[in-house]
């Protein structure tokens, strides 16, 4: 039976299952912006090697997303289908990020073998939540406006999230380093600081949504039949064919290399070309966050007045054009700085405001072609993506500082290395911006068009199609 209504969500289910994208945002930027310049200027790892490393976890990551979205798809239980799983990896991702932001004193290649690890289990608990929280949003609502919202809501807490993680991280290390700790174990220490916060975010999620994720026990012995993982890779591949989703797949590997290299590079950028401390590192994160939040309503209003490609396209091109700008003309004073976090937000925010809920219209397709409810499937794409990209994101950017010469024991990097961190966090991004524009330009699931899937079908489900 059809469980989504057509009703309009209340506030409390849009508060609801929005308060988990702060333990979204919170772990997956723990990760995007620290992790590279923890391993090179703490951990002691050379910067093609961390870059390696954060590859390994991406490629591991690209082959968890199937089997996670194959399995959140197939859970019965007395609880729900989706609550269940983001539950039980709740917990084992704070514990994860604590471990990946341990120092050991191990040599050097099994000192790699560790953080590849760890990467590994961190990206399994990500994704072992993040996919049945997608999933979940399908549930809530078919209607291409409260998907709108929802997603709006959802990203308002991402960005409070990416608040924390961003303004956080680099004041608590500086105060815990000044109460004593050690700067490896004041690490440790905010990362599992930051870890609890995730988690109990998102099990306010599990609490309160319920009732978008009813009891659905197993009937009469009812067995899901069981697939060789060569089968779940074959339908992942299937789904891959869908015409809308050849386009996502271009438009989200462009646009998350773009948002994985501008904000990986983003705490080198403020450290060693505007000279900023701890403080001010933590300052300008905070600004591009609250950016973040102040696009939403703008980002929103314009989605529902036009189309969700059109408002993309519309804020990745601003985004390219005053980057372009501020390589040629450089930032040097107060106002070219706050401009080049305004241009960050714009180039690395909007696309989280609008893309899931992109992904939820293709489900809707999926459906009407072939018959099949493939949610998890289809939105563990989007993870997919987000690993594959970040790791190539990353990698990219530790083999440019690499040759680049860049020192993460040096207080100052040679001009080589300076004009390098320049680029890296504008105009090398943004030629991936200007793909994933492209792409979304050609993806075929307008506003109009979906209104069409939503009414056929309604009309095939009162015919009990």
């Amino acid at each position: 039976m059809e469980r989504r209504t057509m009703q309009k969500l209340t506030f409390k289910e849009k508060i609801g299952y929005g308060s988990a994208g702060i333990g979204d945002s919170v772990s997956y930027n723990l990760v995007g912006l620290f992790l590279m310049f923890f391993l090179t200027n703490v951990a002691g790892v050379e910067p093609v090697t961390a870059g390696t490393i954060t590859a390994v976890g991406a490629v591991w990551n690209a082959a968890f997303n199937p089997v996670m979205g194959y399995f959140s798809d197939g859970v019965r239980t007395r609880f729900g289908r989706r609550r269940p799983v983001i539950f039980c990896f709740a917990i084992p991702l704070a514990l994860t990020s604590v471990l990946l932001y341990t120092t050991v004193d191990f040599p050097y290649i099994l000192k790699a073998v560790y953080y590849g690890i760890m990467i590994m289990l961190f990206w399994t608990c990500y994704t072992g939540f993040f996919v049945p929280y997608l999933a979940l949003g399908v549930d809530y609502t078919g209607d291409y406006e409260d998907r709108t919202i929802l997603r709006l809501f959802t990203s308002m807490f991402n960005m409070f999230g990416a608040l924390i993680s961003m303004a956080l991280p680099t004041v608590l290390v500086q105060a815990l380093v000044t109460a004593g700790l050690s700067t490896e174990t004041a690490w440790t220490v905010m990362a599992g600081i930051l870890g609890v916060i995730s988690t109990v975010s998102i099990m306010i999620t599990v609490a309160v949504s319920g009732t978008k994720d009813p009891p659905c026990p197993r009937e009469n012995g009812e067995k899901r039949e069981k697939k060789k993982i060569t089968a779940i890779f074959a339908e992942y591949l299937s789904v891959a064919r869908l015409k809308p989703m050849k386009h996502l797949v271009v438009a989200s590997v462009a646009g998350l290399i773009d948002y994985s290299m501008m904000m990986s590079n983003l705490v080198y950028y403020l450290t060693y070309v505007h000279g900023a401390d701890a403080g001010g590192v933590s300052g300008f994160m905070a600004l591009r966050a609250i950016v973040g939040m102040a696009l939403i309503p703008i980002v929103g209003r314009l989605a529902l007045k036009f189309d969700r490609r059109q408002t993309l396209i519309g804020f990745n091109l601003l985004g390219t054009a005053l980057m372009v700008l501020l390589r040629i003309t450089g930032t040097t004073g107060t106002f070219t700085i706050v401009l080049y976090l305004f241009s960050v937000a714009i180039s690395t925010c909007v696309y989280w405001h609008l893309m899931p809920s992109i992904y939820y219209d293709v489900c809707d397709y999926d459906r009407l072609q072939t018959g099949n409810r493939r949610e998890g499937a289809i939105v563990s794409f989007q993870g997919l993506i987000e690993a594959v990209a970040a790791g190539c994101g990353n990698l990219l950017l530790g083999v440019i500082f690499q040759m680049a010469g860049f020192d993460g024991s040096a207080a100052v990097q040679s001009e080589k290395a300076m004009f390098w961190i320049e680029n890296a966090g504008t105009v090398i991004p943004v030629i991936f911006l200007i793909i994933s524009s492209i792409a979304v330009y050609r993806y075929p699931i307008t506003k109009t068009v979906h209104a069409e899937i939503r009414r056929q079908l309604a009309e095939r489900d009162r015919d009990g199609q």
